[in-house]
């Protein structure tokens, strides 16, 4: 007998759009529950608008509570509003070095003749290709980069622009150096924890999306909303509605009960 017969050929009675459930997926429309933290960073950005330089910042609070997507969805906006300004996303967990760093930046430049260059060659490329307009850097995970340098280059050298630096760690800014810390200067913004209501929230606005219509039940929400609080990580909410859904799926159920959440716990 066929390890996949024809029954996993046939849509899902669960899923409508699984990619909802992902970590990195961007809702359209406010992120909800950091409306506040949003403007907050539109505002440090807005006078490039202007054709001003912006304000820095640092955004810090713990994992899984929305930094990243808050600025993700602030990326979207400035890039459907205008064209005169450059957005850059670089994780520093995955680009840890500048060189690495300086190939991400060619790359989102499109700029492909990176063969037989210096990362010093390339670094006066980038600077003069982005002094051309404006530039915002959202540096994630910038606790984890081997080397600031980089950074005290862009400050200094880039004409117009704002620095995002998002750490989970809130005393990372008084660890760096300060003759950086000098020239940055970042406004700090506190990315504080969901409640419950926001959680199950968050997680029913996601579920509504990812899920046909009546999928999820009541009982089985609330359990996932709960384990999500426990360990702090909106990241852990979706996993979790998404593995109950399919371990449902796999029973040909359609529907999302608290035992199957209880199975995707353990």
């Amino acid at each position: 007998m066929s390890l996949f017969d024809k029954s996993a050929q046939e849509p899902s009675s669960i899923f409508k759009n699984e990619i909802a459930l992902d970590a990195n997926f961007t809702p359209r429309g406010p992120i909800e529950f950091r409306e506040n933290e949003n403007k907050y960073i539109a505002d440090c950005i807005r006078p490039l608008l202007q054709r001003r330089s912006g304000k820095n910042l640092i955004i810090f609070g713990p994992p899984g509570i929305g930094k990243t997507l808050a600025c993700l969805k602030v990326k979207e906006e400035l890039e459907e509003t205008t064209d005169e300004t450059i957005v850059f996303y670089i994780n520093l967990w995955k680009k840890n070095t500048s060189h690495k760093i300086v190939l991400e930046l060619c790359d989102q430049l499109d700029y492909k003749f990176t063969h037989n260059k210096s990362s010093d060659e390339l670094l006066g490329i980038v600077k003069q290709k982005i002094n051309q307009s404006s530039a915002v850097f959202i540096f994630d995970e910038a606790d984890k980069a081997e080397s600031l340098e980089l950074l005290y280059q862009f400050a200094e050298d880039v004409y117009r622009k704002t620095i995002i630096l998002i750490t989970n760690d809130k005393n990372w800014i008084y660890k760096i150096d300060q003759r950086l810390k000098s020239r940055l200067m970042p406004d700090p913004l506190e990315f504080k924890p969901y409640n419950l209501q926001e959680i199950k929230q968050i997680l029913k606005s996601r579920s509504q999306l990812a899920f046909s219509s009546g999928t999820l039940q009541e009982d089985a929400l609330n359990a996932v909303a709960q384990k999500t609080l426990q360990s702090g990580d909106i990241r852990i909410g979706l996993f979790l509605l998404r593995e109950s859904a399919m371990m449902a799926e796999s029973k040909s159920l359609g529907k999302i009960t608290n035992e199957y959440v209880q199975k995707a716990i353990g």
